[in-house]
């Protein structure tokens, strides 16, 4: 039995990721942080957004122009309370090789720091 659960577990950590243009929606979770990667995660190849703010009406956003390479752009989508983490569950797309732009809008909070995720997509 145990080798069966290992076995599942090990399946699923090596699964490819599911090609979409927005993380899942999950019942009883809210989607808090995202990163984008040029390639696999484990690779550790982080894409670094451009950051815009209003001040005036208290939203954020951060914008990835993409290219695509061989080992594709992926997306870590982490599900929680609070952008800071911790997660409670964290899932990885993969995009599809026409994807060109990802944008996450934010909420400010008191803080200009203080960042509430609202909306998540690429196209």
């Amino acid at each position: 039995m145990a080798t069966a659960a290992a076995l599942l577990m090990l399946v699923a950590a090596t699964a490819t990721p599911a090609v979409a243009l927005q993380c899942p929606a999950i019942p009883g979770e809210t989607l808090v942080y995202i990163d984008v990667y040029d390639g696999p995660p484990e690779n550790e190849g982080s894409l670094v957004p451009d950051q815009h703010q209003n001040r005036a009406t208290k939203t954020a956003w951060n914008t990835w122009e993409l290219y695509q390479n061989p080992e594709r752009i992926y997306v870590k989508c982490g599900y929680g309370a609070r952008l800071e983490g911790p997660y409670s569950r964290t899932e990885f797309i993969m995009l599809p090789e026409s994807a060109k732009a990802c944008r996450a809008d934010f909420k400010i909070g008191p803080k200009s720091t203080d960042l509430t995720l609202q909306k998540f997509s690429c196209r």
